[in-house]
Parts: structure tokens; C-alpha cells; sequence
């Protein structure tokens, strides 16, 4: 039997309408009263999943913010890996005056965008989470787990994507989410990356010799 199954949420538990469909429910609460430890592995924030983790009324280990932040079952932050100050508040400025690209920035346990665009709540269907605006110049690099833009041209992102993997180099993640997000984490974080050292990092409860899933 399965020991430890983890998944994603965008594309996978959800729905294409955001929702977690009852079968989804049903199969993560009985999973979980089976013994079976479940790992949420999401791009999203720990706000947004553990309020998902809450309404389920299951415990479950959070691996969000693609890899920056992990937290065990009781909601405890075991792991954060933060973009560095300098390039955090430059990524904060990028594209200002770009009309095209929101900035999106998850800083601590906030959210905040750089201009209104209600239709980014459409993805929160399982969770209260709302973000907040910021001015430049004003908001504290410190804390930062991901920043990401988002913009309804693809081709439009692909130079943004070229010029902070050519000015920050192995310092950051840059990387697509969907065709029309673009992700940038510190170097090294991934989901990937973050569920192979929380394996190691687990073996004494989880051993490796135990069959694991992801989804």
C-alpha cells in the first residue's frame, strides 16, 4: 500500500471550473483515514491550500509557492526558501509600466498585485484569498516566496522570461505555469526538487523503501 501520495492542485484536483468535485473530496478524506500520508504540491500560496487542507477536515504536508514553502500536517512552516531581497524588489518594478503585465507577488502570508484584475479570483473557488495593491517603492522585499506575472499574450511574456534569466542567471526559477504565467522563485526551488529532499528529510517516518505516488 501506498504510504505517501502527493498531487497538484491546477489541473489535477480541481476541476476546470476551480472546484474540487466530490469524488476529488471524497478520495483525498478516505486516503488520509487510511493512514495514507497526502501531500498538497502546489504552485499556489499556503493561505489558499491550507484553507482547501481545512474545509476537507483532513491533515495533510503543504509543499506551495512551487517548492519555497513547506509545512507539516499541523500547519507548521518547516521549510521557507525566499527570493533574494535585491532581486525580489527589482521583480517588483519590472514591468510597471507594462499595461499588458500584472505583477503578482506572494510575500509572508499576503498577496499583492500592482493593479486591480478581478478575474484572477476565478481560480478561488475552494478558498477565500484576495490580494492587495501595492504602490512602487513600497512594499517590503523581505519574505518573498514567488513573484509571478500574468498577461493574456504568451508571446508577450517570452522576452520578460529571457531577460531575468539573462540579468539573475542560476540566482532564480523562471518558469511557466500556464501559457499565460509566468513564475519566478529563488534558484534551486521547485516542487520537484522540494518533494525529493522532503523524502530524504522524512525517511525515518516515510521510509524510502515505501512506496510513494504523485499525481
Amino acid at each position: 500500500m501506498y504510504q505517501v501520495v502527493a498531487s497538484d492542485l491546477d489541473g489535477t484536483l480541481l476541476s476546470p471550473d476551480h472546484f474540487l468535485t466530490p469524488y476529488a473530496k471524497e478520495t483525498l478524506k478516505l486516503l488520509t483515514a487510511r493512514g495514507i500520508n497526502f501531500v498538497f504540491a502546489t504552485g499556489r500560496h499556503y493561505i489558499d491550500v491550507g484553507q482547501i487542507r481545512d474545509n476537507l477536515g483532513i491533515r495533510s504536508y503543504m509543499i506551495t509557492s512551487n517548492g519555497a514553502r513547506v509545512h507539516d500536517s499541523d500547519g507548521q512552516q518547516i521549510f521557507a526558501h525566499n527570493l533574494d531581497r535585491d532581486i525580489a524588489a527589482d521583480l517588483f518594478e519590472i514591468v510597471r509600466n507594462d499595461p499588458k503585465i500584472v505583477t503578482n507577488v506572494y510575500r509572508e502570508d499576503e498577496w499583492y498585485m500592482n493593479r486591480h484584475r478581478p478575474e484572477e479570483m476565478r481560480f478561488f473557488k475552494e478558498a477565500v484569498f484576495n490580494y492587495k495593491l501595492y504602490e512602487p517603492g513600497e512594499l517590503d522585499p523581505q519574505g518573498i516566496s514567488k513573484v509571478f506575472f500574468t498577461c493574456e499574450d504568451h508571446e508577450h511574456l517570452l522576452p520578460l522570461e529571457q531577460a531575468m534569466n539573462a540579468r539573475w542567471g542560476d540566482r532564480v526559477n523562471v518558469s511557466f505555469s500556464t501559457l499565460t504565467c509566468l513564475e519566478v522563485m529563488a534558484g534551486g526551488v521547485s516542487k520537484g526538487m522540494r518533494w525529493r529532499r522532503w523524502r530524504r528529510c522524512s525517511a525515518t517516518l516515510f521510509p524510502i523503501a515505501s512506496p510513494s505516488a504523485t499525481v
